[in-house]
């Protein structure tokens, strides 16, 4: 079975899409057995295989991956560092704590955008352990709600009026997504965007209500529906 395993590791990095992930689903039917050499390769792994690899740590939720997580965070590729803060997130890694904070005081530095997908992924991985506030309003919470595949969301005919809450408490609303659900299933739902980013070089103040302008704009073109969700993401002053 060593053999098998060293060689389904050694296919994660296959030229075939289609291979790879068809070595990464052997590896997770082979049993927990396959993490500790899947650990030991992974640095020797092209990114792709990288991010299979932790996959396989997330879908075993094996803590012992911790340590190889936090060193991902300092990767060259932005995804492999997003995945890795996620996956420390899912496994409860107390111990990243500090090297998330350095991940995003560097993805600050870099001049990147605070929706980016890296950024988000840091902020919700420090909030899932403890070392990140996570600023949610009276009326927000008391009008959140969770389905099957949604944690925290909102009915989208309360959509504005969550927006305003958040900015009333002084967060900045970078963005929303929409979600359907449909016979037990969510499925996103695209909506109209303005595309246009946040000048977070100007007073905090003026952070906050530009980007409650734009949010309102973009919830006014949304058609209410009893299934069609809302999930927020914001930004304290402290983010930044």
């Amino acid at each position: 079975m060593t053999d098998e395993i060293t060689r389904l590791i050694g296919l994660l990095d296959d030229d075939s899409t289609m291979i790879a992930e068809d070595a990464k689903a052997a590896l997770m039917s082979i049993g927990g057995e396959v993490v500790a050499p899947l650990m030991a390769a992974v640095k020797t792994l092209d990114h792709y295989g990288q991010l299979s690899a932790i996959e396989v740590f997330e879908h075993f939720g094996d803590r012992a991956a911790g340590p190889l997580l936090i060193d991902l965070l300092s990767s060259e590729a932005g995804t492999v560092r997003e995945w890795a803060a996620v996956a420390i997130g899912e496994l409860g890694v107390l111990e990243a704590v500090p090297a998330l904070r350095d991940a995003y005081r560097r993805q600050r530095a870099s001049g990147d955008e605070l929706d980016f997908t890296e950024a988000v992924a840091l902020r919700s991985a420090l909030t899932v352990l403890d070392a990140r506030q996570d600023v949610l309003p009276p009326l927000a919470a008391a009008l959140a709600v969770s389905t099957d595949s949604l944690d925290r969301a909102w009915p989208s005919a309360c959509l504005a009026d969550v927006i305003n809450d958040l900015a009333d408490h002084d967060q900045a609303v970078l963005y929303f997504q929409l979600w359907a659900t449909v016979d037990g299933r969510t499925y996103a739902n695209g909506h109209e965007s303005l595309d246009e980013s946040l000048n977070i070089g100007r007073p905090w103040p003026y952070v906050v209500e530009a980007a409650r302008e734009a949010a309102l704009i973009e919830a006014a073109l949304v058609v209410p529906r009893s299934n069609l969700f809302a999930t927020i993401e914001w930004v304290d002053r402290a983010d930044l």
